[in-house]
């Protein structure tokens, strides 16, 4: 009884500060363009296999780094596994609608990556449903790329 009653207080004070329910969730801040444009993204991504794209399975898995510059321009590079080396850099670009961020890629059979994403701090993440799509990387300031430097 002690026990149960120390339990139940417990969850008390949680839920009066906001904590351990859906009602009391802290939902982070909404994804500004700002947070992303001028920075690099590096990231692994995963999304269903299309008819063109390398390996098998039902889903790709993607290593990308993108730096997205002003004006939705981007430059875009894929990890090649067959030749252990990024693919060259590729002029694509990305766009941001609400929190959804879609980038181009540079890859036969994917035309494009899109995901609704959240950023804490230097890290970034995102799902989508339909199609379904994953990301999770990291955003660090400045083009890491090289090309057009």
């Amino acid at each position: 009884m002690k026990r149960t009653l120390g339990v139940l207080g417990v969850l008390g004070v949680l839920s009066a500060f906001g904590a351990g329910g859906p009602a009391g969730a802290i939902e982070p801040p909404d994804v500004t363009a700002g947070q992303l444009v001028g920075k690099t993204l590096s990231a692994v991504a995963f999304m269903p296999r299309r008819p063109g794209m390398p390996g098998g399975g039902a889903l790709s898995r993607i290593m990308l780094q993108a730096y997205l510059a002003p004006g939705g321009h981007a430059l875009v590079r894929l990890w090649d596994a067959a030749r252990d080396s990024y693919t060259p850099p590729a002029a694509l670009s990305w766009s941001l609608a609400g929190s959804v961020l879609c980038i181009d890629l540079p890859l036969k059979g994917a035309t494009q990556i899109c995901t609704d994403i959240h950023i804490w701090g230097p890290r970034i993440g995102g799902v989508n449903a339909t199609p379904y799509a994953m990301l999770d990387g990291d955003l660090q300031p400045g083009n890491a790329i090289g090309a057009g430097r």
